[in-house]
């Protein structure tokens, strides 16, 4: 049975990075733009980086637990993933070729050539992708964290999640602002296996209060991380000569993981409703061919017709390069899945 939560969750994320991307290109710009527009691109891009760990947190929620066998798991599970982003790697490289601006989204055709691109990611500019590299990862671990999982003890799973939270934060703390690099090894612990774990952890956990509460005190924390974040990458900026930092500030640091915990909760227990339902279901369906595909109609809007973020103003740039960017993934994401065997490529 579909639980609605997820779906809205998952919809809700997926537009968000689609808005970060286009809020990016403000935030390498302090002192070269008026501040207000910095301001708008340094929080709207803040905003968004709750979706990557949200993702993580939705497939080990759906993943862990629920493993059979390897097979199933590998021909079903891993390829729906893997073939969707290789065959859009692909079509990275040619868009890069052909409508590409910089070396970097250029590659030769020659099989070595594209080979080391798919290794290494970020073919054609890709470089959203990243999150589909790391994902695979997690995948292909999947069958041995969802072994363990389903034999651990809830304190065992508590203690993974504190020791992973200590790895995070802890350690690079320490290095960064008292210069003293910790070397009890627990790096074991560290990474976007804790997200993974934790999504399984927080869908299963049960409060001891009404979800109204639960969801409106997560909502606050929501926005405490998210004003944390967004100052703290000011300070941090400033310090590095406006060259912009955010290293303290990254998936894995304190703010973020409270963001994506606060978020996690809050549609658990507030969003559990259905929202314009024909249309939720249909974008949900679409989120990951969507995803992949985003960066090619971003770019091209700012390309080549400048709708970015310094059209007439952040606030309406952003706006419109968002809302184009996502009709049209939103059309040929649709398109494509009346195509036999479309799920290769739509995910």
């Amino acid at each position: 049975m579909k639980v609605i939560w997820i779906s809205n969750l998952r919809v809700f994320a997926t537009l968000t990075v689609i808005m970060l991307h286009c809020a990016a290109g403000g935030i390498y710009l302090m002192g070269k733009i008026p501040n207000s527009w910095w301001w708008i691109c340094n929080a709207s891009n803040a905003f968004g980086r709750f979706a990557v760990p949200v993702f993580v947190m939705l497939s080990g929620y759906l993943l862990l637990g629920k493993y059979k066998n390897l097979t199933e798991f590998l021909s079903k599970r891993f390829s729906r993933i893997f073939i969707p982003f290789l065959l859009w790697t692909i079509i990275f490289m040619l868009w890069g070729n052909y409508f590409g601006i910089i070396p970097a989204e250029k590659t030769k055709f020659e099989f070595v050539d594209i080979l080391k691109k798919i290794l290494i990611g970020g073919a054609g500019g890709s470089g959203h992708l990243w999150f589909v590299y790391m994902l695979l990862g997690l995948y292909l671990f999947s069958p041995i964290v969802s072994r363990w999982i389903t034999q651990a003890t809830d304190q065992e799973v508590k203690f993974f999640l504190i020791m992973w939270f200590v790895a995070c934060t802890v350690y690079p703390y320490f290095e960064k602002f008292l210069g003293i690099k910790i070397n009890f090894e627990i790096r074991y612990f560290s990474g976007y296996l804790g997200y993974f774990v934790l999504g399984y952890f927080l869908g299963n956990l049960q409060i001891n209060l009404s979800q109204r509460k639960v969801g409106f005190i997560s909502l606050a924390v929501f926005l405490v991380s998210w004003l944390i974040t967004f100052v703290g990458i000011y300070f941090s900026t400033v310090a590095n000569n406006k060259a912009y930092e955010s290293s303290l500030f990254d998936y894995l640091s304190p703010s973020v993981i409270l963001m994506s915990i606060s978020a996690f909760l809050t549609f658990k227990n507030l969003l559990n409703i259905e929202i314009l339902p024909t249309l939720t279901a249909q974008l949900d369906k679409f989120s990951y061919g969507m995803y992949l595909m985003h960066l090619i109609p971003m770019k091209t809007l700012s390309r080549q017709f400048q709708i970015n973020f310094k059209w007439i103003h952040p606030s309406i740039g952003i706006t419109t390069q968002f809302i184009l960017t996502t009709l049209i993934c939103y059309v040929v994401i649709f398109i494509l899945s009346k195509i036999p065997k479309s799920s290769w490529i739509t995910g």
